[in-house]
């Protein structure tokens, strides 16, 4: 069919030419050819988590989030973001410096780098800790510890409360989230949003975090505001007219402005809310079907419908058995949701990725996992990775790279997990098509396995370059110009033709809507016209197999339009440059956020925040 199309498309405009005299098209002189190198975009790539692991008043915590003040008197958290000496209370917003992935190691107070591999993050991770709104959430970790000595949630010294306290959002607080995201649309990147009670983990033991005590691994207590407990003696909200809500649905009600008001920054927002971190384990409200439900049907009534709500398989498999009466308990169970549905709106977050065959238990055997990558490929979502990567076959290079493409791994925390592992893996032909025996079953524990045999595809532009590299790169969507052909004059009465193709060598795909917006732009001067296209950008589908070489044509996807001159305005006589610009809707800046083609040469203007894609003569 795509074929046919091309030749309809082709005789529709030699017939333009024989009839009207229209200037043939031309093959215009850009590189055609990917720039293996690390190109920033919208909605996908690397994002630093913060990190903090020294002596502070809040206690030891491996990974951050911003506590949410209730007053201006509160003192800040905010962890370390900053590649060297970790240093409290730096405020994360933009985020957008280079960084080196974490290569696993303790580099106390240096916590992130080692691979010698880095990345430009163009996603800010924008994650609240509302601690200080629930009674039934630790404010330290030593606050935690000492409860669970004594079970008293004040100190028998100080009489000082040890949890926040089961309250509205304050103007307060609310005008500081806004502050931060407001730091992201200033700078260039998108925020990957996160709300929960204890996002620094507070409530919960990791051993590692103490070496020199024994302590059990386990949840201390439930953070949320949303059960009753001695210290929370009401769920439900006091607040008139809205007593028909708890808790954890007044605070996102309250929130429900503000992702609205920053919609244009946010790429995604993760639901949290339940169990330590908001990773929706452990705490009584996250084992609790219902109240899963609850969670996610209240993020789908407070963020825009144009966003996802990343969220783990099981909460997602509760959400959907109770609101459509089913009883599955496998994911893959569940048809493709239909664009447009409730379920279309879900995305994936992984915090263990590939950590073990089972994925530390979302896996009951390795079928489950495979049934489930594919059942998430064919969704075509968000995918969100912690890092966690294991030594195994699932973790290691070039397994990690067969399941990244079925992950549609989206974005990544670089400074969570042993990135050492790929950064160490000389990508070249042979160790990439080395044939990847996979565990048929959970009892196959060390090789060899007699599960599936797949290769993945050697792609020669990354020939000699690290496993990390490719893999940073590969995030998501990324574009490449294959084709662009172009009327070699035009009259300013006339129509513009343009012939294009593009390949998404990518992981994944554009998921979120974006405008493309064709600008004609002065040659010798400074006027530039705009036109918005119809072409849809998540229609450039990465290849269905993984294969992103560029000699792979059929994965080249249409890129082409025409465009009436009138339509442009009063274009005057003369020679323009044609660009391509690709951003959110509801984008607010000029040339901010805008999606850049990986493309070798100069192609890509940064005022305009668009991609060269040909030159033309207005007569």
């Amino acid at each position: 069919m795509k074929t046919k199309g091309s030749i309809v498309l082709f005789l529709f405009y030699l017939i333009i030419d024989v009839v009207f005299a229209q200037a043939p098209l031309v093959l215009q002189p850009l590189d055609y050819t990917e720039n293996p190198i690390d190109i920033p975009n919208p909605d996908r790539g690397a994002y630093r988590g913060r990190w903090q692991r020294v002596a502070t008043n809040f206690g030891i915590t491996p990974e951050v989030d911003h506590l949410v003040p209730v007053t201006e008197n509160d003192v800040l958290f905010h962890g370390a973001t900053l590649v060297g000496l970790a240093t409290l209370g730096t405020i994360e917003g933009d985020d957008i410096e280079e960084t080196q992935f974490y290569n696993g190691q303790n580099l106390s107070p240096n916590y992130a780098g080692g691979t010698g591999v880095s990345a430009l993050p163009s996603v800010s991770f924008m994650a609240f800790d509302l601690a200080r709104f629930s009674s039934n959430a630790f404010l330290t970790a030593m606050g935690a510890m000492n409860y669970r000595e004594d079970k008293s949630f004040t100190d028998p010294l100080t009489g000082e409360s040890r949890t926040g306290k089961t309250q509205p959002l304050t103007e307060y607080a609310l005008n500081y989230i806004r502050g931060l995201l407001q730091k992201v649309r200033e700078g260039n990147g998108v925020a990957f949003v996160k709300f929960s009670y204890d996002g620094n983990g507070f409530s919960y033991i990791e051993p590692s975090r103490y070496p020199h005590v024994v302590f059990p691994e386990g949840i201390i207590h439930g953070p949320e505001p949303g059960y009753i407990t001695l210290n929370n003696p009401s769920a439900m909200c006091d607040v008139p007219g809205h007593t028909d809500k708890n808790w954890i649905e007044y605070h996102l009600w309250q929130l429900k402005p503000i992702f609205y008001e920053f919609e244009d920054v946010i790429m995604c927002v993760k639901t949290g809310m339940l169990g330590p971190w908001g990773e929706q384990h452990s705490s009584p409200m996250a084992l609790n079907p219902q109240d899963r439900k609850m969670v996610f049907d209240a993020f789908l009534d407070v963020v825009p419908s144009s966003r996802k709500l990343l969220t783990t398989q099981l909460l997602f498999l509760s959400w959907y058995n109770l609101t459509y009466g089913t009883d599955f308990n496998v994911i893959d169970s569940i048809p493709v949701p239909q664009e447009g549905t409730p379920e279309a709106r879900w995305g994936y977050f992984d915090d263990s990725y590939g950590s073990n065959y089972t994925n530390s238990g979302r896996y009951r055997t390795p079928d489950d996992r495979y049934r489930f990558t594919n059942w998430l490929y064919n969704m075509n979502t968000i995918t969100q990775v912690e890092g966690g990567i294991g030594d195994n076959v699932f973790g290691n290079m070039p397994g990690a790279i067969i399941e990244a493409f079925l992950f549609r791994t989206t974005v990544a925390n670089m400074r969570h997990g042993n990135y050492s592992r790929w950064s160490n893996f000389i990508y070249n032909e042979e160790n990439v098509t080395a044939p990847v025996t996979f565990p048929a079953t959970s009892t196959e524990m060390t090789p060899p396995f007699t599960g599936p045999t797949k290769a993945a595809i050697f792609d020669p532009v990354y020939d000699g370059k690290t496993g990390l590299e490719y893999f940073r790169d590969r995030l998501g969507y990324r574009l490449v110009l294959r084709e662009a052909k172009v009327s070699e004059w035009v009259k300013n009465n006339g129509t513009l033709y343009f012939k294009g193709k593009i390949q998404n060598v990518g992981f994944g795909n554009i998921v979120n809507k974006k405008d493309v917006t064709v600008i004609l732009k002065s040659k010798t001067g400074s006027d530039t016209y705009n036109v918005l296209t119809n072409l849809d950008a998540r229609d450039w589908l990465t290849d269905e197999n993984g294969n992103g070489r560029p000699d792979n044509t059929d994965a080249w996807r249409d890129l082409s339009f025409s465009i009436k001159m009138k339509d442009f305005g009063n274009v005057t006589t003369g020679e323009y440059e044609i660009y391509m610009k690709i951003n959110d809707p509801k984008e607010q800046s000029q040339n901010k956020r805008s999606v850049r083609f990986a493309n070798k040469g100069n192609s890509w203007n940064t005022e305009l925040g668009a991609n060269l894609i040909g030159v033309i003569i207005v007569r």
